[in-house]
């Protein structure tokens, strides 16, 4: 009896051992900087203030967000379950800075670039790129308290040298590998206010190699920015109309709240044909409320007669609207993609953006499945290159493996 006592007791000191151990461990230590680095107003929140917004955000992003199950099989990571550790992690901070770091944290476990928290100078951005449209989450009361903005754009002051929105270097640049032979052009960003003056540029060099055998067309390290910066170039070397379709998912219905997030001509998954859906992964079908078929099409500009090979280097960094160019350069077979797999996420309506009520902190999170042509999750298996080499870039063309391939095929 007193052996069994003991076993019992000792079994209880190990678990109360192991709790506080889970407790004081690094994976819930918060360490922050002063809230002005963050671009953050401090405001003493309270413990149980903190939690409440958690808890909206975790409910939020259980009911809305696409990619528990993609997370859990890429990364190991089953983020919901993680629930207990975060609000650990959330009541060990001491002051709003250290509650804007813990949410961060948290937010990057689910290991997707498009989901996030805002600092100030994020905020500020996306206010300005969407000013004067009133966007309904930016323009929260408390939101613009937290990240001390007066409502007046003209008064956002940011580092042109960090904008991750509006780029004002150079983001094109164009050469001759081979003469009459090889033609390449590097593409660091779909930067929107380049579209206009790079098209000029495009069609300059397009019409000096128009007769090349090839054309090497780099976007290895482009996160994104907007599709017609290459639906420009698609339309360049084209001599008929591209069209693709992607199927999309949606669930919960957060995105119903604003008009800028609804998703036009979306129908309930009950409506999809059960022939289609067979073809994807039973998530789609256990957990989705409605899904969308979007449409990628490009049309000739029918000003040059280009008819060679093009070539589209591709690594894991290609993302968003890049990440468009990509499956749909190969869906198409507009181009032969050569590199490594690609980032992912190709998505069509507006990523969302949520404030939390009681601090006013703003996230961005996906909220859109998007389905390869062969059925896989775009953000699971991302886009498969033809030619797989190592994607490493290197300024010696003649060492660079991706541009050695094509040259080479």
């Amino acid at each position: 009896m007193e052996k069994r006592r003991f076993i019992i007791i000792y079994v209880i000191l190990i678990t109360i051992m192991f709790g506080l151990i889970g407790c004081s461990n690094d994976d819930i230590a918060i360490t922050a900087e002063d809230a002005e680095a963050y671009g953050i107003i401090e405001t003493n929140m309270s413990t149980d203030e903190k939690l409440e917004d958690f808890e909206y955000m975790y409910t939020l992003l259980k009911e809305n967000y696409p990619f528990f199950k993609v997370n859990k099989r890429l990364h190991n990571v089953d983020w919901l379950k993680n629930k207990s550790k975060y609000e650990k992690m959330i009541k060990n901070t001491k002051n709003d800075a250290e509650f804007f770091v813990a949410l961060d944290n948290i937010l990057s476990d689910l290991n997707n670039p498009h989901t996030h928290i805002f600092s100030g100078d994020v905020y500020k951005r996306y206010y300005k790129h969407f000013y004067p449209y009133e966007h309904p989450i930016l323009n929260y009361e408390k939101s613009m308290e937290r990240y001390g903005f007066d409502g007046n754009v003209e008064n956002i002051d940011l580092d042109p040298n960090s904008d991750f929105l509006i780029i004002d270097d150079e983001v094109l640049k164009t050469d001759i590998l081979i003469e009459d032979e090889v033609a390449y052009m590097k593409i660091d960003s779909m930067s929107y206010n380049h579209i206009k003056e790079d098209y000029v540029k495009v069609e300059a060099f397009l019409k000096e190699v128009e007769d090349y055998d090839k054309l090497i067309i780099d976007i290895r390290g482009n996160t994104g920015g907007f599709d017609d910066y290459w639906k420009n170039i698609v339309g360049f070397l084209i001599d008929e109309t591209l069209k693709v379709e992607y199927y999309s998912f949606y669930r919960g219905d957060y995105r119903d709240k604003y008009d800028l997030y609804k998703v036009p001509f979306s129908k309930p998954i009950e409506d999809l044909d059960e022939g289609i859906l067979n073809e994807f992964p039973p998530e789609v079908r256990e957990d989705y409320d409605y899904y969308s078929k979007n449409v990628v099409m490009v049309q000739p500009w029918n000003v040059l007669d280009f008819k060679g090979k093009v070539y589209l280097l591709v690594d894991r960094y290609v993302f968003s609207s890049a990440e468009k160019f990509a499956s749909f350069a190969k869906d198409s077979g507009f181009a032969t993609l050569i590199g490594e797999p690609t980032g992912g996420d190709r998505v069509f309506p507006e990523i969302p953006f949520a404030y939390l009520p009681n601090s006013g902190f703003v996230i961005r999170f996906s909220a859109e499945l998007g389905i390869n042509s062969d059925g896989t999750i775009n953000m699971e298996t991302k886009t498969i290159p033809h030619i797989q080499v190592d994607a490493t870039p290197n300024d010696d063309f003649t060492k660079d493996m991706c541009i050695q391939a094509a040259i080479e095929d």
